[in-house]
């Protein structure tokens, strides 16, 4: 019988003379909320009690293999990413990595270092009149904690969950990402540049 399931043990990597565990419990935090799960839901999904699974998140309990790779294969993750180092590292202006993430009229450059899984932030510019609504897309979700938008010239337009924000350079705002948004540049001749912050990193 997988103990893990009834009895949580304590955390043993803090007892003396023990090795330090590795710290898994906000990366599994981080892809249980990306699926919208509630620790209830993944307590059925795994066969695994709510109060271990607390525990796990937390850092505060040892989980065996075979009940780490069933909370992995419920959340969707490979257990190696679980124990991949964050990496810190310069971004040089010449070297960003070009990315597309859809919509017209749109170029999108990562600042932050691809592996790292906690941030990400893009540098976007939007030509005049480009939006969201690539080949009539309608709008869209995506699963984030937190997301960020600072204008730093002219003008952007996001619409959240049927709330229209208009953004001119200097202002920010802050939202959850889980809205159905859509976005474009409202003028006719100017582009817009915006700094665009996702947390977890969509990667």
């Amino acid at each position: 019988m997988d103990t893990d399931a009834s009895e949580p043990r304590g955390d043993r990597g803090s007892e003396p003379g023990s090795a330090a565990r590795p710290r898994i419990g906000d990366r599994l935090r981080r892809a249980r909320r990306q699926r919208d799960l509630t620790i209830e839901r993944l307590a059925q999904e795994t066969g695994l009690t709510k109060g271990f699974l607390s525990q796990v998140e937390r850092d505060r309990a040892n989980v065996s293999v075979a009940s780490l790779l069933r909370i992995c294969e419920v959340l969707g993750v490979r257990v190696g990413e679980l124990f991949d180092e964050e990496e810190t590292g310069l971004v040089p202006a010449d070297r960003r990595p070009a990315l597309h993430f859809g919509g017209t009229g749109v170029r999108d450059s990562l600042l932050t270092p691809r592996p790292n899984r906690s941030i990400q932030v893009l540098h976007s510019t939007v030509a005049p009149g480009g939006n969201s609504e690539e080949d009539g897309d309608p709008p869209y979700r995506t699963r984030s904690d937190a997301q960020f938008i600072h204008v730093t010239r002219g003008s952007f337009e996001i619409t959240l969950d049927g709330e229209v924000f208009l953004l001119r350079a200097g202002d920010s705002l802050t939202f959850t990402g889980r809205e159905k948004k859509s976005w474009r540049n409202p003028s006719a001749d100017e582009d817009a540049e915006l700094l665009w912050m996702l947390t977890p990193s969509l990667f």
